[in-house]
């Protein structure tokens, strides 16, 4: 195996090595356009990546960090969603993995970020990660699956389900409501919401809001994504008690458009609900694991309390 010649963290121009590399280690093109809304238009303190040279200069190692605003037990912070973290087979170590992964932490605790983490689909860096103690595994994320079926009943008639603008302030309203709800979470609210889906340089989806048929004010969100005759709950968001009626309209839309079947990824604290609400669960394709860098949130502080959904990864 090949040794870096330097491990540096990243400097504007790098982009075009960090696509090189991800088309040779993924076999999938990542445009100039993807990066720059995953690592720039993200709105970030700065750029959380670094690079690793080979001796001709040319990147063969990438660790990426994309910048999320979070709400932690009712305060606002900040957290890295790790993401991107790629070395070239020839060069692939541990001793590779420890160097590449050694540059953001202390960026991250000058900064006051209070979190890294991500949701690794491939073993091949992560189990040596977690051996090396660079990260811990806080849970198994959870999936839903279920058939679509029409519900007529009481949430037919109470609430409304319709397509809603990325810029309705009503958003930041329920956010700010929902909020004390969550001890720790990624912020949805318009800002985040509108990065994440409407500019999302790849993918389509859809935003809708529910309310009440006689007021106004939003209780619900949830946004989709369509694969052929499947929905995918990318995210979702509702008041207290209002769940339950926010996934049945949900499934009385998805059923008029001719869709199937749903599925969506949570925390295991919320499946007793999922469940009741009709799901079948299973685990999902992947694992939520947690960095350990100095003054970071561990396990003890994460599971059972991270509200999570699809829309926290960065490849659906």
């Amino acid at each position: 195996m090949g040794e870096f010649r330097q491990v540096r963290l990243y400097r504007p121009g790098d982009e075009e090595g960090i696509i090189k590399l991800f088309r040779e280690v993924f076999g999938r093109e990542m445009s100039l356009q993807e990066w720059q809304w995953k690592y720039i238009e993200s709105h970030p303190l700065r750029v959380y990546s670094s690079v690793a040279e080979d001796d001709l200069g040319n990147i063969v190692g990438h660790y990426g960090a994309v910048h999320v605003p979070l709400i932690y037990r009712g305060k606002s912070a900040s957290g890295l969603s790790i993401c991107d973290v790629m070395i070239h087979p020839q060069f692939r170590s541990i001793r590779a993995l420890k160097a590449i992964s050694s540059l953001t932490p202390p960026i991250a605790v000058q900064d006051h970020i209070i979190m890294g983490y991500g949701f690794p689909t491939i073993n091949i860096l992560l189990r040596p990660a977690i051996a090396l103690k660079l990260y811990e595994e806080v849970e198994n994320v959870l999936e839903g699956n279920k058939e679509a079926v029409f519900h007529n009943n009481l949430s037919r008639l109470k609430f409304k389900l319709f397509p809603l603008d990325y810029n309705d302030d009503r958003i930041d309203k329920l956010w700010e409501i929902c909020k004390m709800d969550l001890p720790l979470a990624a912020v949805r609210n318009r800002q985040y919401l509108c990065w994440r889906y409407k500019k999302h340089p790849l993918f389509r989806y859809e935003l809708l809001g529910l309310k009440k048929r006689l007021g106004n004010e939003l209780v619900g969100i949830v946004v989709l994504k369509r694969e052929e005759d499947r929905v995918i709950l990318m995210d979702f968001l509702a008041l207290k008690g209002i769940m339950s009626h926010l996934f049945q309209k949900m499934e009385n839309y998805i059923v008029s458009t001719g869709a199937r079947t749903i599925r969506l990824w949570f925390p295991p604290f919320l499946e007793n609900e999922i469940k009741g609400i009709g799901y079948s669960i299973k685990n999902a394709p992947t694992i939520i694991p947690c960095t350990t860098f100095e003054k970071a949130l561990r396990k003890k502080d994460v599971a059972g309390f991270f509200f999570y959904t699809m829309g926290d990864t960065d490849f659906m």
